[in-house]
């Protein structure tokens, strides 16, 4: 099995986590009275006591979109040759989902200032996000190594 392999599983297990998550958090959201009362409330914390929304929706059902997508273009890059359009999907939506992920958590933790009885859900999707980025970057530079295993690959750049 290739490096590139290896680091799409990697892809697939940190989106099905993250499915897993996002999905027991939309359906406590949508058809539940909130998380905060679920059966995970001991291992997750959401929101406090109403949910945080984008555009009216929970941020959790973006969160699901996205890892959806995620598990759904690294299952595609395990049947068929990747290309660079999809290594560029997959580090993007990493990028985006950590962005994302990383901003929710600064704005639960300081802004509103939830007391915590477990680690909040959007750090949970920090670290699935982190997980899915960096692995999409480290598949890429292995999957670069293995289609030309003579050319040496640059160094990232260095900041000024």
């Amino acid at each position: 099995m290739s490096h590139y392999h290896r680091a799409l599983i990697a892809l697939l297990i940190f989106a099905a986590l993250g499915l897993l998550l996002s999905g027991y958090l939309s359906y406590w959201n949508y058809f539940k009275p909130g998380c905060a009362v679920g059966p995970l409330n001991w291992l997750v914390t959401c929101g406090g006591p109403k949910a945080v929304k984008i555009f009216g929706q929970p941020t959790c059902i973006y969160g699901f979109g996205m890892f959806l997508a995620v598990f759904i273009t690294a299952l595609i890059g395990l049947n068929k040759i990747p290309s660079g359009a999809m290594i560029k999907t997959l580090i993007m939506l990493g990028l985006a989902g950590t962005l994302f992920s990383g901003f929710l958590s600064v704005y639960e933790i300081w802004f509103l200032k939830i007391e915590f009885t477990a680690l909040p859900a959007c750090v949970y999707g920090l670290i699935f996000y982190l997980g899915i980025l960096i692995s999409s970057i480290v598949g890429s530079r292995k999957l670069m190594q293995e289609l030309s295993p003579d050319l040496p690959i640059p160094p990232p750049p260095q900041p000024y």
